[in-house]
């Protein structure tokens, strides 16, 4: 009976352990964009779209032109993981944006992030940029998940095997010396 409780005692930290650590990575991290992070990007730019990993609840945004001006735009949240910054005007001043984007997540955190795009009139059209897992908040790569399930299953091994030789060994002893200070009346 103790071995069995033992065991779901077990199984239910590791699996606790998982999902808390889930919980923790687990915000709406920008999935993609276009014009994405570090994309140099040229032609007629008149909305920021905007992709999140989860599902968003709400939605805001700014882009900061080269000389430090805010340029007028409405912020668009156009489905639970799809947003948009729609620009009053096209861009037209060469050089370096500062898009800031702010989201209240499905489990209620608010993320707040930002990223840089270059424009130049004469460059490509932009395109759609997927964001690598650690650039977007996404948690750990798979071979992370892998290590730490690999070294849980190892742990609740050990323990199912710890709890089953101390059975063993209890079973294997007598009545006599299962009794407190049986063993010392043997050393005198």
């Amino acid at each position: 009976m103790r071995v069995a409780v033992a065991l779901v005692f077990a199984v239910a930290v590791v699996a606790g352990s998982f999902v808390g650590a889930r919980t923790a990575w687990a915000h709406s991290g920008l999935a993609a964009a276009s014009p994405g992070p570090g994309a140099v990007v040229g032609g007629e730019i008149d909305v920021v779209q905007l992709f999140y990993g989860d599902i968003i609840l709400e939605f805001d945004a700014t882009l900061t032109t080269p000389s430090g001006e805010i340029v007028p735009a409405e912020p668009v949240m156009l489905s639970e993981i799809t947003a948009e910054l729609r620009l009053e005007e096209p861009l037209s001043e060469p050089g370096e944006y500062a898009l800031r984007h702010t989201i209240l997540s499905f489990d209620d955190d608010v993320v707040e992030a930002a990223y840089l795009f270059t424009f130049e009139p004469g460059a490509d059209p932009p395109i759609l940029i997927f964001i690598e897992e650690d650039e977007g908040g996404g948690g750990l790569a798979w071979w992370a998940w892998a290590i730490i399930g690999v070294g849980a299953l190892l742990i609740v091994v050990l323990a199912v095997r710890l709890v089953l030789s101390i059975r063993r060994a209890r079973a294997g002893r007598s009545p006599a010396e299962a009794e407190p200070g049986a063993a010392d009346d043997d050393l005198r």
